[in-house]
């Protein structure tokens, strides 16, 4: 019933009348049934409210589950996608690895730019696929190549410049000459001769073994005492191994990189027998010999205001764990001023092996990428230097990863070093070099600076051209410095050409037998190499240190040093 009804009915105290009373009933229930079919519609109405909501849910769930198929397919895209390309840059890296090893093993070990290759010729390294030669121009230049022959005529007058082949280098003069007079086999009475024609070839005489003997006549003198000459000083007192004999074995092992055990064969052959404990112990001996040298070698080096570094293995059978060898470190320092490289051996490549440097007036350091080096940049009055072939190095890896972008930053390090050629072949003063490398060389390296800044997040993560562009990017600082001072290298070459040969010994060699034996061995590696490096001959130089150093006045070790010596 609704409010305004129920406000006209009459008070209840009011008496009605049975008709006024019925015609009230059937207003109500009129009214209720009125009520109830508003409600009915309310509720039928939300029915189909209800119904409609449940239809719009259906939908939705329908478009959800559409979203989720379609987002699910995307994923399965994306995770293809993904595999495609991970396994695209397995395909790149596998296929750098095959041009890497087909490099190393066919192809040239040097970093130098060269030429393009002739389209004409097949790769050895089948980079170039025989399908992909023309035949048809084959066959045509092989027919202009018969017709120029047909046309050959033996009466022309203009012929090729012959091919002057080139002369034989004459036999030093210094060298014995032990003559073979050859007679004709017949009848020569009455003959005169009329001169003498001389053929000269290189000979060989075996080596000769002998035993020196040392005969000292005893005398007694009218006063009855008895007199005896002494003996010289030896480099290895109370031995059977002249210096002579100390000299051959180092100089074979050491400079020659020929083991021990294979001079003892050799000698065995000789019918000499010598123990391997016992040529090591002279090899000991002759180093404590010349080690007052190697200390003279070491102070010239803290007296260097530049130097090259750098570190290779050593591995050495004296180890804390049993059966296996320790991996010492040979520190090679290469001083170019005297051209003599310094070696030291530690046991670890830990900081603490530049003391000697670091001791030093040393303020110039020049060497790889390692980070043990970075010290002297955070010191006062000192400089870290890096080098260029090491950059250079790393792009030709990544080369066959990226041509383009590798060989651009090759060309342009090649150029770098057309100006380091032009100094040197204009032999130009320390001042001229240092005005030619500010006007050239400097703005190729801030060039090289900018192209790395705009590449360095282009290129894939952890690819060999990713590797190399960050290595040069974190360097740029040190591989620049070299522009301001003529007496700066662009790079360390020297160092690791004073590697070699360590790394020669050390495939024939395999180890050091103790620490003590790998100090030994770096001595003789420092001096040996510095002979090679001035052009002495390092057997008479080794000859004359041991025969003169024990008489030698210590202010004169200098003198002995390879580049100071004269014999």
């Amino acid at each position: 019933m609704k409010k305004d009804q129920i406000q006209t009915l009459p008070p209840l105290s009011v008496t009605l009348s049975l008709e006024e009373y019925q015609g009230l009933l059937d207003r109500l229930r009129l009214s209720e049934q009125k009520d109830l079919e508003y409600v009915q519609k309310i509720l039928e109405n939300e029915q189909t409210i209800r119904a409609k909501e449940q239809e719009i849910l259906d939908k939705k769930q329908e478009i959800l589950a559409k979203e989720q198929e379609i987002y699910e397919k995307k994923q399965e895209a994306f995770e293809s996608k993904l595999e495609l390309i991970e396994a695209q840059e397995e395909i790149d890296r596998l296929r750098w690895k095959l041009l890497c090893l087909n490099r190393f093993c066919w192809g040239s070990s040097s970093e130098k730019r060269r030429l393009p290759l002739d389209p004409s010729q097949l790769s050895i390294c089948f980079v170039q696929s025989p399908q992909n030669v023309n035949i048809e121009q084959e066959k045509q230049k092989e027919q202009k190549e018969i017709e120029k022959d047909k046309e050959y005529s033996r009466f022309r007058k203009s012929f090729k410049e012959k091919k002057i082949s080139h002369a034989r280098k004459p036999i030093p003069s210094e060298l014995p000459r032990i003559s073979k007079i050859l007679e004709p086999s017949v009848d020569l009475s009455g003959a005169i001769r009329m001169g003498e024609e001389v053929t000269e070839r290189y000979a060989v005489q075996p080596r000769k073994l002998y035993v020196e003997q040392l005969v000292r006549p005893r005398y007694k003198l009218p006063d009855g005492s008895i007199v005896i000459a002494p003996l010289p000083s030896m480099a290895y007192p109370r031995s059977n191994a002249s210096e002579s004999a100390l000299t051959h074995i180092a100089v074979s092992k050491y400079a020659d990189h020929l083991p021990l055990n294979r001079q003892i064969e050799i000698f065995s052959r000789e019918g000499v027998h010598l123990s391997a404990s016992t040529v090591s112990n002279w090899m000991t001996a002759a180093a404590q010999c010349i080690e007052p040298i190697y200390n003279e070698l070491r102070e010239t080096l803290k007296a260097s205001r530049y130097v090259q570094a750098d570190e290779t293995p050593h591995k050495v059978l004296e180890s804390e764990k049993p059966g296996s060898l320790h991996q010492g470190y040979m520190w090679v320092f290469y001083l170019p001023h005297c051209k003599s490289p310094y070696i030291e051996y530690h046991p670890g490549r830990s900081s603490s092996a530049l003391g000697t440097l670091l001791s030093g007036k040393t303020e110039i350091v020049q060497s790889d990428g390692y980070a043990v080096y970075d010290v002297f940049d955070k010191l006062e009055g000192k400089m870290h230097l890096c080098c260029w072939a090491h950059v250079r190095r790393k792009f030709v890896e990544a080369e066959s990863y990226d041509p383009p972008s590798a060989r651009y930053v090759l060309d342009e390090i090649g150029k770098l070093y057309a100006v380091e050629d032009e100094i040197r072949k204009k032999e130009l003063t320390n001042a001229q070099a240092t005005n030619l490398r500010k006007e050239n060389a400097y703005p190729i390296i801030k060039g090289l600076e900018v192209w790395t800044t705009e590449n360095l997040l282009k290129t894939p993560p952890d690819s060999p051209l990713d590797k190399a562009i960050r290595y040069m990017y974190t360097r740029f600082e040190q591989l620049s410095h070299y522009v301001n001072d003529a007496e700066l290298a662009i790079d360390n070459n020297a160092v690791e050409r004073a590697i070699r040969p360590i790394t020669l010994s050390r495939k024939n060699c395999l180890f050091s037998g103790s620490h003590d034996a790998a100090h030994t061995a770096a001595i003789f590696f420092s001096l040996l190499g510095a002979c090679k490096e001035n052009n002495v001959n390092p057997t008479r130089w080794l000859m004359d240190c041991l025969t003169r150093v024990q008489n030698c006045d210590p202010k004169n070790y200098k003198e002995l040093l390879p580049h100071n010596w004269k014999k």
